[in-house]
């Protein structure tokens, strides 16, 4: 099913330009059976953000490498992801759950096959993430994988990988434009990928979890 709402109703405003706030990095987070370690490298990293060149994806990786082994050289024990997402069998599309770094949950993923209905992000009640569940739709039924757009409070949001190469979009909609809040792209042999957000605009788990949803397409079988 279509989303409601659909990016030609909002033009883009070309004049905003995203500005992160936050960097992720997501070990082992696309098309995965088992566990994904999502790492904060926000105050880590030193390159600043350039669009995803390929000197800050190497230093991204290089930078989550290090948190995730630690350094026994220098005696930096590895240092515990901010969020880990477990399966809920051995299959690649059945029920995550994501936790905290004191194993609470925080929310659970149904990345559904295109035939099933759509994608779904549940948070548990009370949750500081999202008051409300979360779906995820197909923008146009022909590029279901590509093209993703959800509503946080009565906002549209539109996930856009569309536009060649490897890179995400995600657009917000503020006083009926489209405004780009975040990036993400696949890396390490498009296993793990790389989250760019703006923070102020959009809480973090959601710019994952939906991050996550558009990066492990639709069409994703198991094999």
């Amino acid at each position: 099913m279509p989303h409601p709402f659909h990016p030609d109703d909002f033009p883009l405003n070309e004049d905003v330009y995203l500005e992160p706030t936050k960097i992720f990095y997501v070990k082992g987070g696309i098309h995965f059976k088992g566990d994904a370690f999502i790492y904060e490298l926000t105050d880590k990293i030193r390159k600043p953000f350039d669009d995803f060149s390929s000197s800050f994806q190497k230093e991204a990786a290089k930078v989550a490498q290090r948190m995730s082994e630690g350094n026994e050289e220098k005696g930096q024990q590895p240092e515990p992801p901010k969020y880990t997402i477990t399966s809920s069998g051995s299959m690649m599309r059945t029920l995550k759950t994501m936790v905290d770094q004191k194993g609470e949950k925080v929310c659970d993923l149904n990345m559904t096959f295109v035939s099933f209905d759509n994608s779904t992000i549940r948070f548990p009640p009370g949750s500081e993430h999202s008051r409300h569940a979360i779906e995820m739709y197909p923008v146009d039924d022909k590029l279901a994988d590509k093209h993703e757009a959800f509503i946080k409070n009565s906002i549209p949001y539109f996930w856009d990988l569309t536009q060649g190469g490897q890179i995400g979009y995600l657009q917000k909609c503020l006083n009926q434009k489209r405004c780009e809040i975040a990036q993400c792209t696949p890396w390490g042999m498009g296993k793990d990928l790389i989250l760019a957000l703006n923070g102020e605009e959009l809480d973090e788990v959601v710019a994952l979890t939906t991050c996550l949803i558009l990066l492990n397409g639709r069409n994703a079988m198991d094999h």
